[in-house]
Protein backbone atom coordinates (compact mmCIF):
# COMPACT_ATOMS: atom_id res chain seq x y z
CA UNK A 1 0.00 0.00 0.00
CA UNK A 2 2.84 2.71 0.72
CA UNK A 3 4.31 1.67 -2.18
CA UNK A 4 1.51 1.89 -4.45
CA UNK A 5 0.89 4.98 -2.71
CA UNK A 6 4.09 6.66 -3.33
CA UNK A 7 4.09 5.42 -7.09
CA UNK A 8 3.75 8.48 -9.94
CA UNK A 9 1.04 8.19 -12.18
CA UNK A 10 3.13 7.51 -15.15
CA UNK A 11 3.94 4.21 -13.06
CA UNK A 12 0.68 3.60 -12.09
CA UNK A 13 -0.55 3.70 -15.95
CA UNK A 14 2.11 1.78 -16.60
CA UNK A 15 1.47 -0.67 -14.37
CA UNK A 16 -2.01 -1.21 -15.37
CA UNK A 17 -1.42 -1.64 -18.81
CA UNK A 18 1.14 -4.15 -17.95
CA UNK A 19 -1.52 -5.73 -15.92
CA UNK A 20 -4.54 -5.34 -18.98
CA UNK A 21 -2.14 -7.32 -21.41
CA UNK A 22 -1.18 -10.14 -18.85
CA UNK A 23 -5.37 -10.20 -18.99
CA UNK A 24 -5.60 -10.41 -22.65
CA UNK A 25 -2.87 -12.85 -23.24
CA UNK A 26 -4.31 -14.96 -20.37
CA UNK A 27 -7.92 -14.62 -21.60
CA UNK A 28 -6.63 -15.88 -25.75
CA UNK A 29 -5.16 -18.54 -24.22
CA UNK A 30 -7.64 -19.53 -22.08
CA UNK A 31 -10.17 -19.57 -25.23
CA UNK A 32 -7.38 -21.44 -27.61
CA UNK A 33 -6.89 -24.30 -25.07
CA UNK A 34 -7.79 -27.79 -25.15
CA UNK A 35 -7.60 -28.35 -21.61
CA UNK A 36 -8.86 -24.62 -19.66
CA UNK A 37 -9.51 -26.51 -16.06
CA UNK A 38 -5.15 -27.03 -16.26
CA UNK A 39 -4.29 -23.99 -17.34
CA UNK A 40 -6.38 -21.93 -14.86
CA UNK A 41 -4.70 -23.89 -12.06
CA UNK A 42 -1.22 -23.15 -13.82
CA UNK A 43 -2.03 -19.58 -13.22
CA UNK A 44 -3.36 -19.35 -10.23
CA UNK A 45 0.07 -21.38 -8.94
CA UNK A 46 2.13 -18.66 -10.88
CA UNK A 47 0.49 -16.18 -9.49
CA UNK A 48 1.22 -17.70 -5.65
CA UNK A 49 4.99 -18.05 -6.50
CA UNK A 50 5.48 -14.81 -8.33
CA UNK A 51 4.27 -13.44 -4.68
CA UNK A 52 6.25 -15.89 -2.88
CA UNK A 53 9.24 -14.23 -4.82
CA UNK A 54 8.27 -10.64 -4.45
CA UNK A 55 7.94 -11.57 -0.64
CA UNK A 56 10.65 -13.09 -0.28
CA UNK A 57 12.25 -9.68 -1.92
CA UNK A 58 10.73 -7.22 0.48
CA UNK A 59 12.70 -8.95 3.31
CA UNK A 60 16.15 -7.92 1.80
CA UNK A 61 17.84 -10.68 3.22
CA UNK A 62 20.78 -11.96 1.86
CA UNK A 63 20.72 -15.40 3.41
CA UNK A 64 16.37 -15.39 2.71
CA UNK A 65 17.53 -14.31 -1.42
CA UNK A 66 18.60 -18.01 -2.17
CA UNK A 67 14.80 -19.05 -1.20
CA UNK A 68 14.04 -17.63 -4.73
CA UNK A 69 15.36 -20.88 -6.19
CA UNK A 70 12.34 -22.68 -4.72
CA UNK A 71 9.16 -20.80 -6.52
CA UNK A 72 11.72 -20.56 -10.04
CA UNK A 73 12.25 -24.17 -10.09
CA UNK A 74 8.19 -24.64 -9.76
CA UNK A 75 7.61 -22.31 -12.52
CA UNK A 76 10.08 -23.76 -14.75
CA UNK A 77 8.43 -26.90 -13.52
CA UNK A 78 4.83 -25.74 -14.67
CA UNK A 79 6.11 -23.50 -17.87
CA UNK A 80 8.86 -25.36 -19.50
CA UNK A 81 6.58 -27.94 -21.52
CA UNK A 82 4.33 -25.40 -22.77
CA UNK A 83 7.43 -23.32 -24.10
CA UNK A 84 9.24 -26.14 -25.28
CA UNK A 85 5.77 -27.07 -27.71
CA UNK A 86 6.07 -23.41 -28.80
CA UNK A 87 9.17 -23.41 -29.81
CA UNK A 88 9.67 -27.04 -31.45
CA UNK A 89 5.71 -26.18 -33.09
CA UNK A 90 7.25 -25.38 -36.39
CA UNK A 91 9.07 -28.51 -36.63
CA UNK A 92 7.08 -30.76 -35.40
CA UNK A 93 3.92 -29.58 -38.03
CA UNK A 94 6.01 -30.07 -40.99
CA UNK A 95 6.09 -34.10 -39.97
CA UNK A 96 2.32 -34.59 -38.24
CA UNK A 97 0.88 -31.59 -40.16
CA UNK A 98 0.27 -29.51 -36.62
CA UNK A 99 -2.86 -29.43 -34.52
CA UNK A 100 -5.98 -28.72 -37.47
CA UNK A 101 -8.06 -30.92 -38.25
CA UNK A 102 -8.25 -32.51 -41.14
CA UNK A 103 -10.74 -31.76 -43.77
CA UNK A 104 -13.05 -35.60 -44.32
CA UNK A 105 -13.58 -36.11 -48.08
CA UNK A 106 -14.82 -39.35 -49.55
CA UNK A 107 -12.70 -42.08 -50.76
CA UNK A 108 -13.23 -44.02 -53.81
CA UNK A 109 -10.46 -46.73 -53.88
CA UNK A 110 -12.47 -49.17 -53.13
CA UNK A 111 -14.69 -48.41 -55.57
CA UNK A 112 -11.92 -48.16 -58.39
CA UNK A 113 -10.43 -50.92 -57.07
CA UNK A 114 -13.64 -53.37 -57.03
CA UNK A 115 -14.40 -51.90 -61.14
CA UNK A 116 -10.59 -52.79 -62.07
CA UNK A 117 -11.41 -56.81 -60.69
CA UNK A 118 -14.68 -56.65 -63.25
CA UNK A 119 -16.87 -56.45 -59.75
CA UNK A 120 -18.78 -53.31 -61.23
CA UNK A 121 -21.90 -53.79 -58.87
CA UNK A 122 -20.01 -53.72 -55.80
CA UNK A 123 -18.07 -50.99 -56.74
CA UNK A 124 -21.30 -49.01 -57.99
CA UNK A 125 -22.08 -50.12 -54.09
CA UNK A 126 -19.41 -48.48 -52.32
CA UNK A 127 -19.53 -45.46 -54.01
CA UNK A 128 -22.85 -45.18 -53.01
CA UNK A 129 -21.73 -46.17 -49.62
CA UNK A 130 -19.09 -43.07 -49.71
CA UNK A 131 -22.24 -40.63 -51.17
CA UNK A 132 -24.62 -41.72 -48.02
CA UNK A 133 -21.66 -40.27 -45.80
CA UNK A 134 -20.85 -36.87 -48.30
CA UNK A 135 -24.17 -36.13 -50.22
CA UNK A 136 -24.09 -34.29 -53.29
CA UNK A 137 -20.19 -35.00 -53.73
CA UNK A 138 -20.09 -33.96 -57.61
CA UNK A 139 -16.69 -36.38 -58.25
CA UNK A 140 -18.80 -39.70 -56.36
CA UNK A 141 -21.86 -39.00 -58.57
CA UNK A 142 -19.56 -38.46 -61.83
CA UNK A 143 -18.05 -41.89 -60.70
CA UNK A 144 -21.11 -43.56 -59.92
CA UNK A 145 -22.93 -42.63 -63.48
CA UNK A 146 -19.90 -43.50 -65.20
CA UNK A 147 -19.71 -47.14 -63.82
CA UNK A 148 -23.58 -47.54 -64.72
CA UNK A 149 -23.14 -46.33 -68.04
CA UNK A 150 -20.07 -47.86 -69.13
CA UNK A 151 -19.46 -50.83 -67.10
CA UNK A 152 -23.47 -52.00 -66.26
CA UNK A 153 -24.94 -50.80 -69.67
CA UNK A 154 -27.71 -48.74 -67.58
CA UNK A 155 -27.70 -45.84 -69.52
CA UNK A 156 -31.42 -44.68 -68.21
CA UNK A 157 -29.88 -45.21 -64.56
CA UNK A 158 -26.85 -43.34 -65.71
CA UNK A 159 -29.02 -40.34 -67.29
CA UNK A 160 -30.82 -40.10 -63.52
CA UNK A 161 -27.58 -39.50 -61.60
CA UNK A 162 -26.44 -36.89 -63.87
CA UNK A 163 -29.84 -34.93 -63.70
CA UNK A 164 -29.79 -35.28 -59.87
CA UNK A 165 -25.99 -34.35 -60.05
CA UNK A 166 -27.10 -30.90 -61.55
CA UNK A 167 -29.76 -30.48 -59.26
CA UNK A 168 -26.92 -29.48 -56.48
CA UNK A 169 -26.62 -26.19 -55.72
CA UNK A 170 -23.74 -24.17 -56.24
CA UNK A 171 -22.46 -26.13 -58.84
CA UNK A 172 -19.27 -24.93 -60.98
CA UNK A 173 -20.33 -24.26 -64.56
CA UNK A 174 -17.00 -26.65 -65.57
CA UNK A 175 -18.91 -29.51 -63.86
CA UNK A 176 -22.25 -28.99 -65.49
CA UNK A 177 -20.57 -29.04 -68.94
CA UNK A 178 -18.44 -31.80 -68.55
CA UNK A 179 -21.64 -33.75 -66.96
CA UNK A 180 -23.79 -32.96 -70.08
CA UNK A 181 -21.07 -33.57 -72.60
CA UNK A 182 -20.27 -37.08 -71.16
CA UNK A 183 -23.88 -37.70 -71.19
CA UNK A 184 -24.10 -36.35 -74.82
CA UNK A 185 -21.56 -39.00 -75.46
CA UNK A 186 -23.24 -41.98 -73.54
CA UNK A 187 -26.39 -40.84 -75.66
CA UNK A 188 -24.96 -41.47 -78.98
CA UNK A 189 -22.04 -44.44 -78.64
CA UNK A 190 -24.20 -46.78 -75.99
CA UNK A 191 -27.71 -45.13 -76.68
CA UNK A 192 -27.39 -44.58 -80.73
CA UNK A 193 -29.71 -41.71 -79.53
CA UNK A 194 -28.51 -38.69 -82.29
CA UNK A 195 -31.77 -37.32 -80.95
CA UNK A 196 -31.47 -37.40 -77.38
CA UNK A 197 -27.46 -36.10 -77.84
CA UNK A 198 -28.99 -32.89 -79.82
CA UNK A 199 -31.16 -32.15 -77.08
CA UNK A 200 -28.35 -32.43 -74.29
CA UNK A 201 -26.08 -29.91 -76.56
CA UNK A 202 -29.07 -27.75 -77.09
CA UNK A 203 -29.45 -27.78 -73.46
CA UNK A 204 -25.57 -26.79 -72.70
CA UNK A 205 -26.47 -23.50 -75.41
CA UNK A 206 -29.36 -22.86 -73.45
CA UNK A 207 -27.58 -22.82 -69.92
CA UNK A 208 -24.78 -21.31 -71.29
CA UNK A 209 -25.95 -18.58 -73.58
CA UNK A 210 -22.94 -16.73 -75.55
CA UNK A 211 -19.89 -18.35 -73.82
CA UNK A 212 -16.94 -20.68 -74.79
CA UNK A 213 -19.24 -23.92 -73.51
CA UNK A 214 -22.17 -22.88 -75.75
CA UNK A 215 -19.57 -22.11 -78.95
CA UNK A 216 -17.81 -25.69 -78.14
CA UNK A 217 -21.75 -27.46 -78.00
CA UNK A 218 -22.77 -25.89 -81.25
CA UNK A 219 -19.38 -27.52 -82.77
CA UNK A 220 -20.49 -30.64 -81.21
CA UNK A 221 -24.06 -30.13 -82.54
CA UNK A 222 -22.54 -29.01 -86.31
CA UNK A 223 -21.04 -32.72 -86.87
CA UNK A 224 -23.24 -34.61 -84.79
CA UNK A 225 -25.13 -35.86 -87.89
CA UNK A 226 -22.07 -36.74 -89.48
CA UNK A 227 -20.26 -38.69 -86.54
CA UNK A 228 -23.63 -40.68 -86.35
CA UNK A 229 -23.57 -41.39 -90.17
CA UNK A 230 -20.12 -42.63 -89.87
CA UNK A 231 -20.39 -44.76 -86.70
CA UNK A 232 -23.43 -46.43 -88.53
CA UNK A 233 -21.37 -47.30 -92.02
CA UNK A 234 -18.66 -48.70 -89.54
CA UNK A 235 -21.26 -51.02 -88.04
CA UNK A 236 -22.99 -52.15 -91.18
CA UNK A 237 -20.52 -51.75 -94.11
CA UNK A 238 -19.67 -54.74 -96.29
CA UNK A 239 -16.41 -54.53 -98.05
CA UNK A 240 -16.32 -56.42 -101.25
CA UNK A 241 -13.58 -57.11 -103.56
CA UNK A 242 -13.91 -55.38 -106.81
CA UNK A 243 -13.72 -57.17 -109.93
CA UNK A 244 -10.73 -55.69 -112.32
CA UNK A 245 -11.24 -54.48 -115.66
CA UNK A 246 -10.05 -56.00 -117.91
CA UNK A 247 -10.49 -54.20 -121.48
CA UNK A 248 -9.66 -50.86 -120.34
CA UNK A 249 -7.02 -50.63 -122.66
CA UNK A 250 -9.61 -51.60 -125.59
CA UNK A 251 -12.00 -48.80 -124.39
CA UNK A 252 -12.79 -46.08 -127.43
CA UNK A 253 -12.49 -43.47 -124.80
CA UNK A 254 -11.71 -43.60 -121.07
CA UNK A 255 -14.36 -42.43 -118.62
CA UNK A 256 -13.62 -38.25 -118.35
CA UNK A 257 -12.74 -37.69 -114.93
CA UNK A 258 -14.23 -34.73 -113.16
CA UNK A 259 -11.62 -31.32 -113.46
CA UNK A 260 -10.62 -30.21 -109.56
CA UNK A 261 -11.63 -27.18 -110.21
CA UNK A 262 -15.08 -28.54 -110.39
CA UNK A 263 -14.55 -31.27 -107.82
CA UNK A 264 -13.53 -28.16 -105.43
CA UNK A 265 -16.63 -26.13 -105.97
CA UNK A 266 -19.40 -28.73 -105.34
CA UNK A 267 -17.42 -29.43 -102.04
CA UNK A 268 -17.16 -25.52 -100.99
CA UNK A 269 -21.14 -25.25 -102.25
CA UNK A 270 -21.40 -28.58 -99.61
CA UNK A 271 -19.56 -26.22 -96.80
CA UNK A 272 -21.71 -23.53 -97.77
CA UNK A 273 -24.66 -25.41 -96.83
CA UNK A 274 -23.90 -26.77 -94.02
CA UNK A 275 -23.04 -23.39 -92.50
CA UNK A 276 -25.96 -21.14 -93.83
CA UNK A 277 -27.08 -24.42 -91.07
CA UNK A 278 -24.60 -23.80 -88.09
CA UNK A 279 -23.16 -20.07 -88.63
CA UNK A 280 -20.68 -20.88 -86.09
CA UNK A 281 -18.90 -24.34 -87.34
CA UNK A 282 -15.58 -22.79 -87.23
CA UNK A 283 -14.14 -26.35 -88.65
CA UNK A 284 -16.29 -26.65 -91.79
CA UNK A 285 -15.77 -22.46 -92.12
CA UNK A 286 -11.77 -22.76 -92.34
CA UNK A 287 -12.00 -25.47 -94.52
CA UNK A 288 -14.15 -23.28 -96.51
CA UNK A 289 -11.40 -20.38 -96.35
CA UNK A 290 -8.45 -22.90 -97.23
CA UNK A 291 -10.72 -24.45 -100.68
CA UNK A 292 -11.27 -21.12 -101.41
CA UNK A 293 -7.69 -20.04 -101.15
CA UNK A 294 -5.51 -22.75 -103.03
CA UNK A 295 -7.65 -24.68 -105.80
CA UNK A 296 -10.79 -22.17 -106.60
CA UNK A 297 -7.97 -19.18 -106.20
CA UNK A 298 -10.73 -16.44 -104.90
CA UNK A 299 -8.06 -14.79 -101.75
CA UNK A 300 -10.75 -12.04 -101.38
CA UNK A 301 -13.41 -14.75 -100.43
CA UNK A 302 -10.87 -17.21 -97.99
CA UNK A 303 -10.08 -13.71 -96.10
CA UNK A 304 -13.77 -12.89 -95.43
CA UNK A 305 -14.18 -16.30 -93.99
CA UNK A 306 -10.98 -16.26 -91.86
CA UNK A 307 -11.65 -12.74 -90.55
CA UNK A 308 -15.17 -13.77 -89.42
CA UNK A 309 -13.22 -16.90 -87.54
CA UNK A 310 -10.62 -14.53 -85.55
CA UNK A 311 -14.37 -12.22 -85.24
CA UNK A 312 -15.91 -14.74 -83.24
CA UNK A 313 -15.62 -13.75 -79.24
CA UNK A 314 -15.34 -16.93 -76.94
CA UNK A 315 -13.14 -18.60 -79.50
CA UNK A 316 -9.79 -19.97 -77.81
CA UNK A 317 -6.48 -17.54 -78.67
CA UNK A 318 -4.92 -20.36 -79.89
CA UNK A 319 -7.13 -20.89 -82.43
CA UNK A 320 -7.18 -17.56 -83.53
CA UNK A 321 -3.40 -17.35 -83.84
CA UNK A 322 -3.85 -20.23 -85.97
CA UNK A 323 -6.40 -18.48 -88.46
CA UNK A 324 -4.31 -14.93 -88.22
CA UNK A 325 -1.30 -17.20 -89.30
CA UNK A 326 -3.35 -19.18 -91.73
CA UNK A 327 -4.34 -15.37 -93.22
CA UNK A 328 -0.49 -14.59 -93.45
CA UNK A 329 -0.07 -17.82 -95.75
CA UNK A 330 -2.96 -16.95 -98.27
CA UNK A 331 -1.48 -13.27 -98.37
CA UNK A 332 2.05 -14.64 -99.30
CA UNK A 333 1.11 -17.55 -101.40
CA UNK A 334 -2.06 -16.57 -103.30
CA UNK A 335 -1.72 -12.57 -103.15
CA UNK A 336 2.22 -12.23 -102.62
CA UNK A 337 1.61 -9.35 -100.98
CA UNK A 338 3.91 -8.75 -97.71
CA UNK A 339 2.42 -6.18 -96.48
CA UNK A 340 -1.15 -8.32 -95.33
CA UNK A 341 0.90 -10.86 -94.09
CA UNK A 342 2.98 -8.61 -91.88
CA UNK A 343 -0.46 -6.84 -90.26
CA UNK A 344 -1.96 -10.28 -89.64
CA UNK A 345 0.94 -11.14 -87.86
CA UNK A 346 1.27 -7.91 -85.93
CA UNK A 347 -2.50 -8.56 -85.51
CA UNK A 348 -1.69 -11.68 -82.79
CA UNK A 349 1.07 -9.63 -81.19
CA UNK A 350 -1.30 -6.79 -80.31
CA UNK A 351 -4.09 -9.22 -79.13
CA UNK A 352 -1.89 -11.66 -77.29
CA UNK A 353 1.15 -9.85 -76.24
CA UNK A 354 3.62 -11.56 -73.82
CA UNK A 355 2.53 -14.78 -74.99
CA UNK A 356 4.37 -18.03 -77.02
CA UNK A 357 2.14 -16.78 -79.77
CA UNK A 358 3.13 -13.35 -79.67
CA UNK A 359 6.64 -14.68 -79.80
CA UNK A 360 5.93 -16.84 -83.00
CA UNK A 361 4.62 -14.57 -84.57
CA UNK A 362 7.56 -11.64 -83.62
CA UNK A 363 9.52 -14.59 -85.22
CA UNK A 364 7.83 -15.63 -88.51
CA UNK A 365 7.88 -11.87 -89.66
CA UNK A 366 11.88 -12.09 -89.61
CA UNK A 367 11.05 -14.79 -92.36
CA UNK A 368 8.40 -13.57 -94.23
CA UNK A 369 10.20 -11.85 -97.30
CA UNK A 370 11.81 -15.66 -97.38
CA UNK A 371 8.46 -17.12 -97.69
CA UNK A 372 7.23 -14.54 -100.20
CA UNK A 373 10.18 -15.67 -102.40
CA UNK A 374 9.61 -19.07 -102.23
CA UNK A 375 5.95 -18.38 -102.92
CA UNK A 376 7.11 -16.85 -105.89
CA UNK A 377 9.18 -19.28 -106.77
CA UNK A 378 6.54 -22.09 -106.79
CA UNK A 379 4.29 -19.71 -109.49
CA UNK A 380 6.76 -19.59 -111.86
CA UNK A 381 8.09 -23.01 -112.04
CA UNK A 382 4.35 -24.21 -112.32
CA UNK A 383 4.07 -21.69 -115.03
CA UNK A 384 7.04 -22.83 -117.03
CA UNK A 385 6.34 -26.37 -116.63
CA UNK A 386 3.07 -25.53 -118.39
CA UNK A 387 4.99 -24.14 -121.00
CA UNK A 388 7.38 -26.32 -121.66
CA UNK A 389 4.47 -29.27 -121.75
CA UNK A 390 2.71 -27.94 -125.04
CA UNK A 391 6.01 -26.48 -126.55
CA UNK A 392 6.75 -29.53 -128.81
CA UNK A 393 2.87 -29.19 -129.91
CA UNK A 394 2.85 -26.09 -131.12
CA UNK A 395 3.35 -25.41 -134.73
CA UNK A 396 6.31 -23.40 -136.05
Amino acid sequence: MIALMGATPGNLLGGLMVLLALVLFGARCLLNSDDRRTLVIKWVCSVILILIGLFIAWLHSVVLSLLYLIPAVFLAFLWLPNIGRYLLKPLTDSYDGGGEEMEMKPAYSRAEAMRRKGLCQEAADAVREQLEQFPGDADGMMKLAMIQAEDLRDLPAATETIHELLQQPGLPAGKVVGALQTLADWQMNLGRDSDAARRTFERIIEMFPDSPFSLAAQQRLAHLDGVSQARDFRENAVFKVPTGERDLGLRPSARRETPPEEEAAALADEYVRQLQKYPNDTETREKLALLYGEPLGRLDLAVSQLEQLAALPHAAPRQIAQWLNLLATLHIRQGNDLLAAENALRRIMERFPKTAYSSQALARLATLQGELKAAATVTTAKALGVYEKDMGLKKP
